[in-house]
């Protein structure tokens, strides 16, 4: 049994009667994948059969997106952004398993707004946030924005190389208005919402009405809204975000997340009523493909 299997089995068990449904029922394979984790390629996934809670209705219908779209500079965009530099790798059909899960839980296809949080720093979310973004917006059916909400170390233009400002803190300020801030990608459906200046950004900025403005605009506009939120045991940001969010995607590394530490993040997430909609276990390992996987996942600059 992996350590992360056996991590998840002692969270079920601790978990109170009625409150299983909060946290992943299956061993996190995609349906591709029937090797155990220390073999699977890329990222491995699990989700619940069904979401925690009932997801919130779109409050005004869909505007349609103006088929825009803005080229990345390859040189700039980071290499561990897989799915922009090479679509059909081992790794990207991973991602691809993670969307079909979330489209299967999604039966009555309403918007969602999903947070992506890890138990602590430099497990992946910030990447996997783009690589899940990025194949959400596949085929053109699904109109998808990446956030960046990690107010607090913002890595995603960086990683992008797309401009940094305005973005998600200078519209909750009020001094820029979310239409100017959103910014075209490749993919016509696809969006990006930076950090922005986040020079005096905290708790206080997540906290404050403009949050819940902001989510239900872009609820109103995608399919899918992916919000970049810091790790759930260093702040406390994704717990600020999570009454507007229909629930958590949990990041958690290979051979790396503690796993009293992860038990430690389902179970905050839990305390504060956010549900757990599942995992997305990165650098997990292939003999296959171990060279080419650790070619774009080396550790590079900040990526957390």
């Amino acid at each position: 049994m992996s350590s992360m299997t056996r991590v998840m089995q002692k969270i079920r068990e601790d978990a109170p009667t009625g409150e299983s449904a909060n946290v992943p029922t299956e061993s996190f394979e995609t349906p591709a994948a029937t090797a155990p984790f220390e073999e699977a390629s890329g990222v491995a996934s699990g989700f619940v059969e069904e979401p925690a809670v009932a997801p919130q209705p779109r409050s005004v219908p869909v505007t349609p997106l103006e088929a825009e779209t803005r080229e990345w500079d390859r040189r700039q965009v980071d290499p561990a952004v897989i799915a922009f530099h090479d679509r059909y790798s081992p790794i990207c059909e991973k991602y691809r398993a993670a969307r079909a899960r979330l489209l299967n839980v999604n039966s009555q296809h309403r918007s969602q707004v999903l947070a992506i949080t890890s138990s602590v720093p430099q497990e992946g979310k910030s990447v996997s946030t783009l690589n899940l973004g990025l194949v959400m917006a596949e085929g053109g059916e699904k109109r998808t924005v990446i956030v960046d909400a990690d107010l607090r170390r913002p890595s995603l233009a960086r990683m992008l190389g797309a401009p940094a400002q305005p973005g998600l803190a200078d519209v909750l300020r009020g001094s820029a208005r979310l239409e100017d801030a959103l910014q075209t990608t490749p993919l016509p459906n696809l969006r990006f919402l930076p950090a922005g200046d986040v020079a005096d950004a905290g708790a206080e900025l997540l906290s404050s009405s403009g949050v819940a403005t902001t989510l239900k605009e872009l609820r109103a506009q995608f399919d899918y809204v992916l919000l970049d939120t810091p790790p759930v045991t260093t702040v406390s940001d994704v717990c600020l975000l999570s009454p507007w969010c229909d629930g958590v995607i949990l990041v958690v590394r290979m051979g790396r997340s503690p796993a009293p530490i992860v038990v430690q993040a389902v179970q905050t997430l839990k305390a504060n009523k956010v549900p757990v909609l599942g995992c997305l276990l990165s650098h997990a390992r292939d003999s296959k493909t171990q060279a080419r996987y650790e070619c774009y996942y080396a550790p590079r600059g900040r990526q957390s």
